[in-house]
């Protein structure tokens, strides 16, 4: 009996995802996966094939796939093809040969520790490829974790936070629109064919993230990237325990960063956006208005900016709104527990000072504080309120920050930086962060002090505001920072607190210059 050609090729890279593999042992998470594929897609219409690559593993998982090669289904089809391989450890390897041995126009990868929730999920996809846009080129369903939360819903990769997971820890019914996101997980990752020839398949020399460096191509080459919830699966990594593979620890990621850093010009973790848009302007890559829409500021000039009125400034607003009161004594509170644990450094910087009130309370408590701020009339107004009024430590001093990547302090200026409220309204944190690193003594201290997500002040996106998660991240991926306070272990009524030492940079290579992809096609 003849079969139709198969519009959607499954491609199942395999290493150790057996019962022997899972944390409890008994967990099949491979097996369970493609019972998953048989529950979902037994009725559904459209044309596909099934074909798994197992890397020479050494658990069950490649029993598991033996026995599935006999099954049939579907009127009598092979339920899958298997590719049995030695170990080479790099998934790029085997997700190339799978696209090789395919025939399907529509590429789906899933990795062996995720489960299919949706039933037809392979005509809806379909339907998603063929009703979208014309370079709609890549796309991702809703990823779940085992409790039922969203885990993610596509990546940003190049945004102030860096790279991170979008709506993690929602609701899963309370994503219902698709949306247009940098990179969707490799876990469940599908493309045309044709995105996949254009890019030229996956960078064999990335160990780790290779879909990655796949979907920035395809962004260079005009394609677009799209998170879809009418499809859902559970990611299920949790439940695997760790495999000894070269790209697994610690020397190997490290490889696939340098790796990448070397190819794109920025970190993938944490990319410095100034650079990418240097680098990258005029290209696709820029897409994201939201981003890169405005403009980087101009230096502003002193002279230039009209005089801001006290009556619109925090200076008034502290004595007229109880609210804003409280939440101004609580970080100004906040602040002095950090200093008085960080031993009362010689001199402090408040990075973002505004009109200078929380200089102004700090200043009051006997310490020597210098404010900074990118809005000369608030710098002219903070000089204009402390003129008059004696401090024990001396008078606070104020600087304007004409530049808006350069701080106007020296190297080594201050023994303490305060970020309060900063961080979560920076066009591109890696900066301020190396820009602080720069101005703080050896050893000296960096407090952070942001709005958790529900507490985004008005003005504030609360997709701008970090989860400790993030933040942590941020820092290590920059380096530079010893972690003092953990954020995670703060209370959950009050913003997200991080106190880091300074420590030296760590030495990075300058990046190449490729004639690709530095240029869209």
């Amino acid at each position: 009996m003849s079969h139709p050609a198969p519009r959607v090729s499954i491609l199942i890279p395999n290493y150790n995802n057996g019962k022997a593999s899972s944390h409890d042992g008994k967990t099949d998470l491979l097996g369970d996966l493609l019972q998953s594929l048989l529950d979902t897609l037994d009725d559904d219409p459209t044309p596909l094939e099934i074909i798994a690559y197992d890397d020479g593993s050494t658990d069950d998982s490649l029993d598991t796939l033996r026995g599935w090669s006999k099954k049939t289904w579907r009127g009598g089809e092979a339920f899958l093809k298997l590719i049995e391989a030695e170990h080479t450890g790099v998934l790029s390897i085997g997700a190339n040969r799978l696209v090789r041995e395919s025939s399907g126009d529509i590429l789906v990868r899933l990795d062996g520790d995720t489960q299919m929730l949706t039933r037809r999920w392979a005509a809806r996809l379909c339907e998603v490829f063929d009703q979208g846009p014309p370079r709609l080129g890549v796309v991702g369903p809703k990823q779940l974790r085992p409790d039922g939360k969203v885990h993610a819903f596509g990546d940003w990769l190049l945004h102030p936070k860096g790279y991170h997971h979008i709506f993690a820890g929602a609701a899963r019914d309370s994503i219902t629109q698709a949306i247009e996101v940098d990179h969707v997980m490799g876990c469940f990752y599908c493309c045309k064919r044709e995105v996949y020839d254009e890019v030229g398949g996956y960078d064999e020399n990335i160990l780790r993230g290779q879909t990655i460096d796949f979907g920035l191509t395809a962004r260079l080459k005009g394609w677009s990237c799209f998170a879809v919830p009418q499809i859902e699966y559970v990611h299920r990594h949790g439940l695997r325990g760790a495999r000894q593979t070269t790209a697994d620890t610690q020397e190997g990621v490290k490889q696939t960063l340098d790796t990448f850093r070397q190819k794109w010009g920025f970190d993938r973790i944490a990319p410095d956006l100034d650079a990418v848009r240097e680098r990258y302007a005029g290209t696709p890559l820029l897409w994201n208005a939201r981003v890169f829409g405005i403009p980087p500021s101009p230096p502003s000039s002193a002279e230039d900016a009209p005089d801001l009125p006290i009556q619109q400034s925090e200076w008034t607003r502290y004595g007229q709104d109880p609210s804003y009161k409280a939440a101004t004594d609580l970080r100004a509170a906040v602040a002095m527990q950090v200093i008085q644990q960080a031993g009362k450094p010689k001199r402090i910087a408040v990075i973002g000072c505004g009109a200078g009130l929380l200089t102004h309370m700090l200043a009051g408590q006997g310490l020597s504080c210098i404010g900074a701020d990118r809005d000369p009339a608030r710098i002219r107004l903070a000089q204009q309120c402390v003129a008059g009024q004696n401090y024990p430590g001396g008078k606070p001093a104020f600087m304007h920050q004409s530049e808006a990547g350069r701080l106007p302090l020296e190297d080594g200026a201050v023994a303490m930086a305060l970020l309060f409220d900063q961080i979560e309204r920076h066009a591109n944190p890696v900066a301020l962060l190396r820009e602080a690193h720069r101005v703080v003594t050896d050893d000296g201290v960096l407090a952070i002090v942001t709005p958790r997500p529900r507490q985004a002040p008005i003005g504030i996106d609360p997709r701008d505001c970090y989860r400790a998660v993030e933040l942590l991240g941020q820092l290590g991926a920059v380096g530079g920072w010893q972690v003092l306070t953990d954020p995670r272990q703060g209370n959950p009524d009050h913003p997200l607190i991080v106190v880091v030492k300074r420590l030296a940079l760590p030495q990075q290579s300058k990046p190449k210059v490729p004639a690709e992809p530095a240029t869209a096609a």
